[in-house]
């Protein structure tokens, strides 16, 4: 679990007393009156996308990992599930490469000289100056809400010409071409309200998520969710954060 003090600053991780790092626990927040990160939160949520992602990966396992020579059924199972993980793994260190060249590039404006890398950069410029328009964009900005949770944000508009509606924004890496469709999920929406809410956004601001693919470098895609959405999800998240608040009995307040 990810956690933040009341200043929003992260404490993913605390000194053990061999005085190494170890994660964070509830023990802990409980102590040092923490607060929840809102993917923490929505944890405790089912996920059927993901779910299904990973159950597609465990049978793409199955179908390209051939059985051993006397190998046995529970050998075999394990070894798929062994490939999966892994396979999973891997997706997810694609994902943080590519959030931190985001990161690196809107704080500092530099440029990678890896082809690829540029590529990505490219195509999400100019997704956000074709559907945001000029922004004054502010990169893994991290935030603590009285209402007892915390987060760190892709990207938000800090400063707002008139002509422009402010923006929250979340990057989602997938493996995708061209024209893929059916990328979202209402949970993804979850998480960008919570953050538009945890900043303390104004009425009128926009969530969004840009999908990147991790498998076509350059290829993006812009996905608004509607202000009726918007409302929808900032109720939902209100009442998972509820119920995690219930479930781990503890009340956190800043």
């Amino acid at each position: 679990m990810h956690w933040y003090d009341k200043d929003g600053n992260p404490k993913h991780w605390v000194e053990a007393k061999d005085g190494t790092k170890r994660g964070t626990t509830l023990r802990d927040a409980r102590k040092l009156n923490l607060v929840p990160s809102v993917t923490s939160i929505l944890d405790i949520m089912s996920k059927p996308g993901l779910d299904r992602w990973k159950t597609n990966k465990t049978i793409e396992a199955s179908l390209s990992l051939r059985r051993g020579d006397f190998e046995d059924d529970d050998s075999l199972s394990k070894r798929i599930l062994q490939e999966s993980k892994r396979e999973v793994e891997e997706a997810s260190k694609r994902g943080i490469r590519i959030h931190d060249l985001l990161e690196s590039f809107f704080k500092t404006g530099s440029i990678p000289n890896d082809k690829e890398d540029e590529a990505i950069i490219r195509s999400v410029q100019t997704l956000l100056y074709s559907n945001c328009g000029e922004q004054d964009w502010v990169s893994e900005e991290t935030f603590a809400h009285p209402d007892g949770y915390g987060g760190m944000i892709d990207l938000y508009s800090d400063t707002f010409p008139p002509s422009t509606d402010p923006w929250v924004i979340d990057f989602k890496t997938k493996e995708f071409d061209t024209g893929a469709k059916n990328l979202s999920y209402d949970s993804m929406g979850y998480q960008l309200a919570a953050y538009k809410k945890g900043i303390g956004a104004s009425k009128g601001t926009r969530i969004a998520n840009i999908f990147i693919s991790a498998s076509n470098p350059g290829i993006s895609i812009f996905h608004e969710w509607s202000a009726e959405d918007t409302l929808r999800f900032e109720k939902i998240f209100g009442h998972a954060l509820e119920l995690w608040k219930e479930t781990k009995k503890y009340w956190p307040e800043i």
